[in-house]
């Protein structure tokens, strides 16, 4: 059954949760290899420039979070509360992300590392956030052009450190020039941080590109020429980055304009695709366990980080000593009967690691039900809203 955007009920854009899902799903199956020394190379990240799939999971996490934002904003309606719920949460997602450093590294927690997956979502979501809440829909393409270019401006025309303007080598760039003097000992340096202070500007670049796919899914109604819109801007934005690409390198630990292009795009396409087939065609019995993971997108990716460490910890008795339950699963028992083909075994270990939390989203999903973020206002709702704020 379709949707009309112009009911005054409100209804859930699960393409959005779907997709979310995915994302979540990539980052478990890339982050949870068995043997990191046999891993199918479209898992493995580039080291630096060009996109692999691994590549494309993290963006397009941020991508769903800025498409997230117009649909809640429209909800809650009140500005003030946007504003002060976007702080708390990026000061959160913060924190959290600090305290997922601190783990990842016990017990040699000193030096902390500072950037992280969950701190670059936080700033990126403040930003994007705020942009959401400032400017005009019609606008947010033209403030996600400055970010990028302004980005780009930055790498291309300012020296550092004895360097000249545009040197953006692993070794000898602006972004690890800054966060080496910003951070020191607290970010990595091999080859550069990849969630380092400067990619903050295309990463929420990368979110309010999100924000317009969200506020179309939003006011328009579900149906093929929604998809098409989609489909058209994902092909446009994949095409516009890679002939970028030749003057500015797809770089993720840059994470550069071409990449926030390039990335955006393939998410705006898979979007499109999910959209036709929950939406338009309706089959949705395929997307539970994507919608079980995107509802619940933050406790799962939190708690794998902390799973993948528990997998590590040396906790299981065996004849001499202590094992890991890692080394107890894989090379006691699926390397042995994968040998022959050992990117496959390591492959079978990341998917039952997902399996497991999947399992956990659905728990949490029939606990918590679905998400209230989105939730989608009727256009009669937003409207009256808007009409509401130009008569004060």
């Amino acid at each position: 059954m379709q949707e009309r955007a112009g009911d005054l009920k409100t209804s859930r854009v699960e393409s959005l949760d779907v997709l979310r899902g995915l994302a979540v799903a990539g980052m478990i199956v890339v982050n949870n290899p068995g043997d990191w020394t046999a891993v199918f190379s479209p898992l493995l990240h580039a080291y630096w420039t060009g996109v692999t799939l691994a590549d494309l999971v993290f963006p397009a996490f941020v991508f769903t979070m800025g498409a997230a934002l117009p649909v809640a904003v429209a909800r809650r309606g009140a500005a003030g509360a946007s504003y002060r719920r976007i702080c708390l949460r990026a000061i959160l997602l913060f924190a959290l992300g600090l305290v997922l450093n601190a783990v990842s590294a016990w017990p040699h927690v000193s030096p902390l590392r500072i950037p992280g997956v969950l701190q670059r979502i936080a700033l990126a979501y403040l930003i994007a956030g705020f942009i959401v809440l400032q400017v005009r829909p019609s606008r947010w393409l033209a403030v996600a052009t400055v970010l990028v270019m302004g980005h780009w401006a930055f790498l291309a025309l300012v020296p550092f450190g004895g360097h000249v303007a545009g040197t953006m080598t692993p070794d000898d760039n602006l972004a690890r020039f800054i966060d080496t003097r910003v951070f020191g000992r607290h970010a990595l340096t091999i080859p550069i941080d990849p969630e380092g202070l400067l990619g903050t500007l295309p990463a929420a670049a990368t979110a309010v590109l999100g924000a317009a796919a969200g506020e179309l899914l939003r006011v328009r109604s579900a149906g093929v020429m929604r998809t098409r819109t989609l489909a058209a801007a994902g092909a446009a934005a994949v095409a516009l980055g890679y002939v970028w690409s030749l003057f500015l390198p797809l770089s993720k630990p840059l994470w550069t304009g071409s990449f926030v292009l390039v990335t955006a795009g393939v998410t705006t396409l898979a979007l499109a695709l999910i959209d036709f087939e929950v939406a338009v065609r309706g089959r949705r019995r395929w997307r539970r366990p994507l919608v079980w993971l995107g509802t619940n997108a933050l406790v799962v990716y939190a708690g794998s980080e902390v799973l993948r460490r528990l997998l590590d910890a040396a906790i299981v008795p065996q004849a001499v000593g202590l094992t890991t339950p890692k080394a107890w699963l894989f090379w006691g028992v699926l390397e042995p009967a994968f040998r022959s083909w050992p990117e496959a075994g390591s492959l079978l270990f990341a998917i039952g690691v997902l399996a497991v939390w999947i399992g956990v989203g659905a728990i949490l999903y029939q606990v918590r039900g679905p998400s209230p973020e989105l939730r989608v206002p009727s256009i009669t709702v937003g409207r009256r809203r808007r009409d509401q704020r130009g008569a004060r």
